[in-house]
Formats: structure tokens, sequence, C-alpha cells
């Protein structure tokens, strides 16, 4: 009974994490354009920053509650896991979902156009991830301790830089997008919709994914407490699957609404950001040492991030059978897992 208890509670969750999704593309899409940036600003900056809040969270709340309790190994576990873990899962299955689900609408007529993504922003992009991501894993080889600190602060103003850039690159860039009516004005269609209206509903949306989301998170743990799985390998595998989950669901209702820049700007936005800012916690805070199990995750996310430049830069654009391909990564680290579990028990 239990076990069909908490499976119900993983669905109620799981369905309010999409529901709420769809409020805050709503808003951001708004303030997007409230603020007039282009698409690829607003999915690489403010859906980016904005959904991936739960992944900065969680981290941060096991290191801090291990200190706490004592407990310090799980917690620098669990917290090194949902940092590289996050990478791993965007850069390989949230790719691949994008992908196949623009296969879905086109096959089901949901959408008639071609997926069309700016190459140039994708680039840049992954430009900046890989290189943040390689300075990031790299630095496990530093000794001491100051230092790594030091590389932690380094890749919060790599991130800021990063910000202004794409900023910069999206002035004399905005597209004018027909936008669905604000959500929260749903109540009284008499409101106009201003910036009060547009962060109101941002914010409440935000908070909402964090909770639910953390929610979503303590369920998958109790399927793997009863398991008896290794904390690294939660972190590493089931935490991201609800983390990610509103970039994921994010970039499904853009693509079904033929808005393919916001959908893989939100993706790579994120990726950037959890290379330095979420990277930076580990960095800080941890020992920032990875064992075998973490190493091969973090070659996964290498691997798949150079494919998927290389093949943009010679194909001239991102395709879908590119996004499609990142899969192969994901499946190659569950296989690993799948023989190597006996050792991470």
């Amino acid at each position: 009974m239990m076990i069909l208890y908490h499976t119900a509670l993983v669905t109620v969750f799981l369905t309010a994490i999409v529901l709420t999704c769809n409020l805050f593309t709503n808003a951001i899409e708004h303030l997007g354009k409230k603020l007039k940036i282009s698409d690829n600003a607003t999915g690489s900056i403010l859906a980016a920053v904005g959904t991936a809040l739960p992944e900065t969270i969680l981290p941060l709340v096991a290191i801090a509650g291990s200190k706490l309790s004592g407990n310090l190994k799980d917690g620098i576990d669990i917290g090194t896991g949902a940092i590289l873990g996050s990478s791993f899962l965007l850069s390989t299955a949230a790719m691949f979902i994008s992908g196949l689900f623009f296969y879905y609408f086109y096959l089901t007529k949901q959408r008639k156009e071609d997926f069309f993504v700016e190459q140039d922003n994708v680039l840049r992009d992954y430009k900046y991830f890989i290189i943040g991501y390689l300075t990031a894993v790299l630095s496990t080889f530093i000794i001491s301790d100051k230092i790594k600190t030091i590389m932690g602060l380094f890749l919060i103003f790599y991130w800021i830089f990063y910000v202004f850039q794409t900023l910069k690159k999206s002035v004399n860039n905005v597209e004018e997008n027909e936008l669905e009516p604000l959500y929260i004005l749903f109540f009284n269609k008499n409101l106009k919709t201003n910036s009060f209206w547009i962060i109101t509903q941002t914010i409440l949306s935000l908070i909402l994914l964090i909770v639910f989301s953390k929610l979503f998170v303590s369920e998958i743990q109790y399927f793997s407490i009863i398991t008896n799985i290794n904390p690294l390998v939660i972190s590493l595998i089931l935490s991201p699957v609800a983390t990610e989950l509103p970039e994921i669901t994010n970039s499904i209702i853009w693509i079904k609404h033929k808005k393919d820049t916001l959908a893989i700007s939100n993706i790579t936005g994120a990726l950037v950001f959890q290379c330095s800012v979420c990277c930076s916690i580990g960095l800080i805070l941890t020992d920032w040492k990875f064992n075998n199990f973490a190493i091969v995750n973090i070659l996964s996310v290498i691997f798949a991030s150079f494919l998927t430049f290389i093949l943009i830069y010679k194909n001239k654009r991102l395709t879908p059978k590119t996004l499609i391909l990142n899969a192969i990564w994901y499946f190659v680290f569950i296989i690993y897992v799948i023989i190597n579990i006996k050792n991470y028990s």
C-alpha cells in the first residue's frame, strides 16, 4: 500500500510541475518582451536561471544540512551528484527529448514548420558551456582549497560576463511574437498586463516549481532508500529527473508553439549556468573529488557537448536528428550504472 501511495504522489507532483511550467513559460515570454530582449536571451538567461533554481538549491541544502547533522559524506555525495547530474541530464536526455517531441508534433500535425534555431546563438552557448565545464571539472586536480575557492568565484564572474555578452547581442535582435494572455489575469480579464502582474506570475511560478520539484525529489529518494542505492547514484541519475523537469517541460511547450529558439536556449543557457554558478558551489563547499562513477558521467557530458557542437558547426544548423543523437551518451552512462550498480550500493 505504501508503494502505491508514493507512486500516486509522484504522479501528482509530476503533473503539478508540468502545469506550473506552463505558468512560468507564459510569464517569462511576457517578461522578455517587456524588457525588449531577444528570444535567445529570454531563454538563455531569464528562463534558464529561473528553472535552474531547484538544482542550485538542492546541493546547497544537501551540503549545509549534512554539516548540521554530522553526516557530511552523504551530503557531499548528494550535493556533488546533483551538480554533475544536472549538466548530464540536460546535455543528453533533455536534448534527446526535445528532438523527439519535435518529430511527434510534426507527425501529428500539431505544427507544420521545420525546426529552426539561430545557429550562432547555440554555438555561442555551447562554447561558454564547454570552456566553463572543462574549467570546473579539471579543477579537481587542484590541491589547495584556497585556489579551488578562487576558481569557484571565477566561475561566478564567468557567468556574469556571459550574461552581459548575451544581452549585448540581443539588443538589436528582438522578435515580435504574438503572445498568449497572461494566465494570472484569467480571474479578471479587464486588468491590464503590466510589469506588476508579469513579475507576480513569474515569482509565483518559480516558488511553485521549487516546492513541487523538492517534493518530487523526496519521493524519488524514498524509492532509492527501499532499493538501497548509494546517495551518489541517486543524485547523478534520479534527483536531476525532477530538478531538470522544468527545463525539459518548458522546451517541449515552446517547441509545440514553434518557438524553437526559446526551447533550446532554455537548455543551453541552463547548461552555462550549471557549469559556472552550480559548479562553483561544489568548488567552494566540498573537496570536489570524483570517483570512477562520476568520471564516466563527466565524460558522457563532454562527448555529448563536443559532438553536438561539431555537428552544428559542420551542418550550419541545429537539426532534430542532432538532438536525438545525444541519447547515445545518456544510455551509455545508464548501461554503465546497471553493470556496476553493485559497487555503489
